[in-house]
């Protein structure tokens, strides 16, 4: 009895060595929210007297067919093989979280514990479709300041990978900062506010493992604001005793809403009239020579300045090669050579324009009056010829018409035949006009029949 006793502790030993697994069962990847199948294949297996289990780690999640967690969502199935021994015990996971990412692995429990390898179960998870957002730290920003804007997405496995970009270029991640808070990741740029910013475009590029395309976020219209640039700007030299128009030239945004004019030495009240972005010098003098004028643009940003010195040139007035100047009047020298003819040396514009107009009168003229009443007299008047005696004599035009005609309407443009008073099948017409000084017109007809011709 006692020597049986280590007899049955031996064969037990056999037989728990023999339970083994065929191979390692398989890595696995789904996505979360699907359902995922982790498979073992076990050998020489006796459910009656082995006991396998499905382990995460350390935590036993079922015994046989028993489901030993607490999770719903588990469940297992210890299905025979066709073969003696042979079986296949399969873990089922639906609706996958990301806890649910670990290691698995198949154990039989007996005096010493059998397992079958780790398997590794991966969860995929895809970001949802209000990712990324872009957002922007202000509404607008004043050039000089820090712009900041920010990408966020999930955190998610496996983590996206976030990028912006500029006018179709990706931003060097030397620009950017990532930070990772409360299950969201973040993607800052920052830079500096140029006025070239404004109305910019920037996006965000949001990229994942698990998705074969890229999902966006764009900012767009990027405000950037300014104090105003002035010029003082005019289009013409300014002359004493007439007016001048002078103008504040500004780029602005947000555009401004003040316009100030002031002078260095004072104007006074009648000598300007300043209407916004217009000011109006009256008949200036030459005292007013050499006065700075400045112009002075406000918006909700600040204030710029342009200031001009006024150079003010004495008019000449030319009335009759007299110079106007107030009450003065002396005669222009310079203007005896403008009361030259239009044809002298003095005038030489108007001397070409005058002789060209000239040359094209004469053309017309000859044109006209010789070119046209010689053609007219050479091809266009009926010739004339004399006998011996020298008498003239009346040439009449003759013309000679070829129609190939059948019968029809066509026929009935001739007169009737002579002999019959109907309308004939004429093959062929020939007619003659007598003098015109005659008072009646004769006709003679030709019909051609056969090679014989007819009167």
């Amino acid at each position: 009895m006692c020597t049986l006793k280590p007899l049955l502790v031996l064969l037990h030993i056999f037989l728990a060595q023999a339970v083994r697994f065929t191979g390692k069962p398989k890595n696995v990847q789904q996505f979360e929210g699907q359902t995922t199948r982790l498979k073992c294949i076990l050998g020489d297996f006796d459910k009656d007297k082995h006991t396998v289990s499905w382990m995460k780690g350390e935590t036993r999640l079922s015994r046989q067919n028993v489901v030993t967690a607490t999770d719903m969502r588990i469940s297992v199935y210890l299905d025979d093989l066709p073969y003696v021994g042979a079986y296949t015990y399969l873990l089922i996971i639906s609706d996958l979280v990301l806890e649910d990412e670990g290691g698995y692995h198949c154990q039989i429990d007996q005096i010493s514990t059998i397992s079958s390898g780790i398997a590794y179960l991966t969860v995929l998870q895809v970001p949802s479709s209000e990712y990324p957002k872009c957002t922007k730290s202000a509404n607008s920003y004043v050039v000089g300041l820090p712009v900041q804007l920010t990408c966020v997405s999930v955190l998610i496995s496996p983590p996206v990978d976030l990028n912006w970009n500029r006018h179709g270029s990706p931003i060097s991640s030397m620009s950017t900062q990532t930070e990772t808070r409360d299950g969201l990741v973040y993607e800052i740029y920052t830079f500096t506010a140029k006025k070239t910013d404004n109305d910019d475009t920037f996006m965000c590029q949001q990229r994942t493992d698990v998705l074969s395309y890229t999902q966006n976020c764009t900012i767009q219209n990027l405000n950037i604001q300014y104090r105003p640039e002035v010029k003082i700007q005019h289009t013409s030299a300014i002359f004493a005793g007439s007016d001048s128009i002078l103008f504040c030239q500004s780029f602005a945004i947000p555009p401004v809403t003040v316009f100030r004019w002031t002078f260095t030495p004072v104007f006074d009240a009648n000598e300007y009239i300043a209407d916004g972005q217009v000011l109006t010098l009256i008949k200036p003098s030459m005292a007013r020579n050499a006065t700075r004028i400045t112009c002075s643009a406000e918006n909700n940003i600040g204030i710029s300045t342009d200031t001009m010195t006024l150079h003010i040139t004495e008019e000449l007035r030319r009335d009759n090669n007299i110079q106007k100047d107030g009450n003065d009047f002396k005669y222009l020298p310079e203007t005896k050579g403008n009361n030259m003819d239009i044809f002298g040396k003095g005038n030489p514009g108007i001397s070409l324009y005058v002789v060209i107009i000239i040359i094209v009168l004469v053309v017309i003229i000859v044109v006209v009056v010789v070119i046209i009443p010689v053609y007219y007299h050479c091809f266009c008047k009926t010739r004339t010829a004399t006998d011996n005696s020298g008498r003239e004599i009346y040439q009449p035009t003759v013309f000679y018409d070829t129609r190939d005609r059948t019968s029809g309407l066509y026929d009935r443009s001739l007169p009737h035949l002579p002999s019959t008073g109907h309308y004939g099948h004429w093959r062929h017409s020939f007619a003659s006009q007598v003098p015109e000084d005659l008072d009646q017109q004769g006709y003679m007809y030709i019909e051609e029949r056969n090679g014989q011709n007819t009167l």
